[in-house]
């Protein structure tokens, strides 16, 4: 009886606090950046190249401002008559049901906003960039423990995100930034004292305690005449949820319950990146390339570990096979006429998970090419220099057939949740608009 109060009491105390990574990431940090490929302009005034080379900003002369929205739909394989309860998590003792697994994960509204602010002249650079869905700070879903989830689409982008960075220009050919991305490390304690009677109320008490954690970002840019590259570091940021409860039931006096919950509440991998922009003269080429080290993620499940008392903890029989990644992009900038530009762009994108996905666990993935194109076009207005920007883009999750391996979870004879298989795969579409002013 007091699990059924005291766990779903924690996790709604906490849910604000679940968050997950990274919009940018996924689906490019503006309108004019997506278009190209989720990668970096060779334009200093462009706020956007904050997120993929902040160096580049070093050379800014003028306040610049950009804001977009987005929207990001995901549709993925129908998972249908699988194995969805059987004797490691079922309530029935040894009997196997089936059923569906949820793969519609509604869609998602986000903004972001972008701000170079020159210092006094020969002083650098002040950047901030600010990611966030409309409507909220952050959505949390850990997903199904048991049941296929695409985890890295399920909320990991459904969050808050601020980058600060300061660029200084060494000359017309160099320039270099350091700065940060923040996150938070969160701790709870909740205890509650139950009562089943008429005797007297129940009553409890919770606290908890947010404290930040910050990744470094450093970016190193060179440029000549028709010729941009960058070089980029931005450190893992790993952002866990730490919570015990406590809790008893008072009257009638029953046994005490006292577990402690854990979750990496979002994970940003260490990424390094090279990119360059060759400029001629009615078209621009861009290349680049990202190594992104996965080693220390996690699913963001909810674990249960038993502190004393009557509770189980988790079970804990999926083992991630994790790898580090490649993520080449190439995009294309041709000039129609001064004001308007016509942007396309693409990317493959390696899942991190080295599996097959046919042994115990719920974690899904699979690679990803990609494609995008968009529209940028330059006016005057009130003697303000402004870019309006629109794309669109298109990501393919590859097809991959999924057959469970013989017996459950815990090695006994019968059938593994997920069994006898499935098909990953789908696709994500995301639409950007959004302006940039100079002042």
């Amino acid at each position: 009886m007091i699990k059924t109060i005291l766990i779903p009491l924690l996790l709604s105390i906490l849910a604000c606090f679940n968050v997950k990574a990274s919009h940018p990431e996924f689906f490019g940090a503006s309108a004019t950046t997506a278009a190209i490929g989720n990668q970096a302009t060779n334009d200093s005034q462009e706020p956007a190249n904050l997120y993929y080379a902040p160096a580049l900003t070093g050379w800014a002369k003028k306040l610049s401002v950009s804001a977009q929205s987005s929207i990001v739909t995901t549709s993925f394989e129908d998972i249908t008559n699988i194995i969805t309860e059987n004797s490691t998590n079922g309530q029935t003792g040894t009997t196997t049901e089936s059923g569906d697994a949820n793969t519609n994960y509604g869609d998602t509204y986000s903004t972001a906003i972008h701000i170079i602010l020159p210092l006094a002249e020969e002083m650098g650079t002040l950047g901030f960039s600010f990611f966030a869905p409309i409507g909220k700070l952050a959505e949390t879903n850990s997903g199904n423990a048991r049941l296929p989830e695409y985890s890295l689409y399920r909320a990991r982008y459904k969050r808050t995100q601020l980058h600060a960075n300061y660029a200084y220009p060494l000359n017309e050919n160099w320039s270099f930034s350091v700065g940060a991305h923040i996150g938070f490390q969160v701790a709870a304690r909740v205890n509650t004292q139950v009562s089943l009677t008429d005797n007297f109320g129940s009553e409890g008490n919770a606290i908890t305690k947010i404290e930040p954690s910050v990744g470094g970002i450093l970016s190193l840019a060179y440029r000549e005449e028709g010729f941009t590259s960058y070089f980029t570091f931005q450190q893992e940021m790993k952002s866990n949820l730490e919570a015990i409860a406590t809790g008893e039931i008072a009257d009638p006096s029953l046994s005490l319950i006292n577990v402690g919950l854990d979750s990496m509440i979002y994970y940003d991998p260490h990424i390094v990146r090279v990119g360059m922009v060759s400029n001629y003269t009615n078209y621009d080429l861009f290349a680049s390339l990202e190594y992104q080290l996965w080693d220390s993620y996690e699913a963001p499940i909810i674990e249960v570990r038993n502190l004393g008392g009557s509770v189980r903890a988790s079970d804990n029989f999926e083992k991630l096979n994790l790898r580090n990644i490649f993520v080449p992009k190439v995009g294309l900038r041709y000039h129609i006429g001064d004001a308007m530009s016509l942007n396309v762009g693409g990317f493959y994108r390696q899942t991190p998970f080295d599996s097959d996905f046919s042994g115990s666990g719920n974690t899904i993935d699979a690679d990803v090419i990609g494609a995008s194109t968009g529209l940028t076009y330059g006016v005057k207005l009130f003697n303000k220099d402004i870019e309006l920007a629109v794309a669109g883009q298109y990501q393919k999750l590859l097809e991959e057939t999924v057959v469970k391996t013989a017996n459950q979870e815990d090695g006994s004879s019968g059938l593994k949740i997920g069994a006898p298989g499935f098909t990953i795969g789908g696709n994500v579409l995301t639409v950007t608009a959004g302006f940039r002013v100079q002042f």
